[in-house]
């Protein structure tokens, strides 16, 4: 596991160039285009400030290309090592492992972004000539046309896959009204609290005790014995007891 983290804290940040997403690569969007007679493809505009000039190409569990940026592809196969250390006789894992690692290639683009597209990769996903790349948050997946489309007619026809999708749009919009609900109610005790620290004790009545009584002097002028005023103050907390 320490050979991946090494090289993931030894690549330098220029790397990564000038307005690329640092942490976390975010790619979306659906994008149609074409392998060249020499099996290369240029990577979509949108995708390349997330994946800069150098990442990584891996066979995702449906046999279709997944594209991730340099650092994350560390962390798969890093992720990879530590669960073969974690479960040395499970053979299942050891195959993932394998399908993994065996067709995981790092690249770095040529010209206009064009990228070679490994064999062993155009094999798995039944690659000719029509492609379409979709963004998945932290990584893009290149899917062969024709099974793209055959996939999206059963998705189309899945009630679950409906059901999910408008589930978590649901939640993530109720969470922003929630969020935001949840800020405005903060921003107005803060104002709350500041127009009270400005305007002091002001409107705070202070009631003079009888001469000669225990505490004499009003709370106002309270003597701290040395003929200066009391340190005491009046807390927040207090206001309007």
């Amino acid at each position: 596991m320490g050979k991946f983290a090494n090289a993931k804290n030894s690549v330098a940040e220029d790397n990564r160039p000038a307005g690329s997403i640092a942490a976390v690569p975010v790619m979306t969007g659906t994008h149609f285009h074409a392998l060249d007679d020499k099996g290369r493809v240029i990577i979509p505009a949108k995708l390349r400030p997330a994946l800069t000039e150098h990442f990584w190409m891996m066979l995702d569990e449906n046999d279709n290309i997944a594209y991730y940026d340099y650092r994350t592809g560390l962390d798969v196969l890093e992720h990879c090592e530590q669960m073969m250390a974690e479960h040395p006789g499970d053979e299942d894992i050891a195959a993932a492992v394998e399908r993994i690692t065996g067709a995981a290639e790092e690249v770095e683009v040529e010209s206009s972004f064009r990228v070679q597209v490994p064999d062993i990769l155009r094999f798995y996903a039944q690659m000719d000539k029509d492609v379409v790349t979709v963004g998945v948050l932290n990584h893009a997946v290149m899917w062969s046309r024709e099974r793209w489309e055959e996939t999206q007619a059963r998705r189309l026809q899945s009630q679950g896959v409906r059901r999910a999708q408008a589930e978590m749009l649901r939640a993530a919009a109720s969470g922003i009204k929630k969020k935001a609900a949840e800020r405005a109610a903060e921003v107005e005790i803060e104002e709350a609290d500041d127009a009270v620290i400005a305007t002091g004790t002001a409107g705070v009545e202070f009631v003079e005790p009888k001469r000669g009584g225990r505490g004499s002097g009003s709370a106002k002028n309270a003597s701290a014995g040395d003929g200066g005023r009391s340190p005491r103050l009046l807390t927040l907390s207090q206001l309007g007891r």
